[in-house]
């Protein structure tokens, strides 16, 4: 019976913490109803039920969090095609480059010894 208390603390209190943090941790504006601080303290306050209700009702859908909205502020680097395009294009440039440098000194004769 211990085994199984000591199991059912140590779950409630992941359970409790990922939902504390999962708060914390989330933008502002994916946050729905209450502030987050005051979703902290449900969830803090109100064990089980606090976590359910924080992911019932005060984070929003996942999948907007995932995906953001096209045409808002700058693209990253690695997400920009046009940028990565120019990272191959300057790659190949390179290497035709490296090239052209191997064959030209693979076909310049020896020098004579002077």
């Amino acid at each position: 019976m211990s085994r199984f208390l000591v199991a059912a603390i140590v779950l409630l209190t992941a359970i409790t913490l990922y939902g504390v943090f999962d708060c914390l941790t989330r933008d502002r504006q994916h946050i729905r109803i209450m502030p987050k601080w005051a979703w902290a303290l449900v969830i803090l306050l109100v064990p089980i039920v606090g976590v359910l209700l924080w992911y019932l009702f005060g984070r929003s859908s996942f999948e907007s969090r995932e995906r953001p909205a096209a045409g808002r502020g700058p693209v990253a680097p690695d997400d920009d095609p046009e940028f990565l395009r120019k990272l191959a294009d300057d790659l190949a440039a390179d290497r035709r480059r490296d090239r052209r440098q191997r064959e030209q000194s693979e076909e310049e004769p020896p020098e004579a010894g002077a």
